[in-house]
């Protein structure tokens, strides 16, 4: 069959399309952008920023609550800069997918047993 006769076909890798280069980008994209540490530095920070508008504009009662601290304007500022860390942390150090293991090549693979 011929190129066009398949269309849902992968190409293989190392048959000189170039392709290879693309896909690899595509992948490592795709995982740093579903990276944990930014969904988790997301999610405090849109908490923080909750709180800290509650900590700002909420009721002198409320505010007060707690032996006198505002105890939501400093969680929320303290889950801003946990968010903030996290977030900082999955773009100076984005994760690289490891490549596919191929049986029998690379170190800690079984190959054949050495003649005795």
């Amino acid at each position: 069959m011929t190129e066009p006769d398949k269309p849902f076909s992968a190409g293989t890798p190392g048959d000189g399309d170039g392709d290879s280069e693309v896909d690899e980008v595509k992948v490592a994209k795709a995982a740093n952008r579903f990276d944990i540490r930014r969904l988790i530095g997301s999610l405090f920070i849109l908490y923080g920023v909750i709180l800290v508008v509650l900590g700002v504009v909420g009721s002198h009662h409320v505010k007060t609550k707690a032996d006198g601290i505002n105890i939501n304007l400093w969680t929320g500022l303290a889950m801003l800069v946990f968010g903030a860390l996290m977030v900082f942390w999955a773009l100076a150090r984005p994760t690289v997918p490891k490549p596919e293991k191929v049986a029998g090549q690379g170190p800690g693979q079984i190959g054949s047993s050495p003649a005795t």
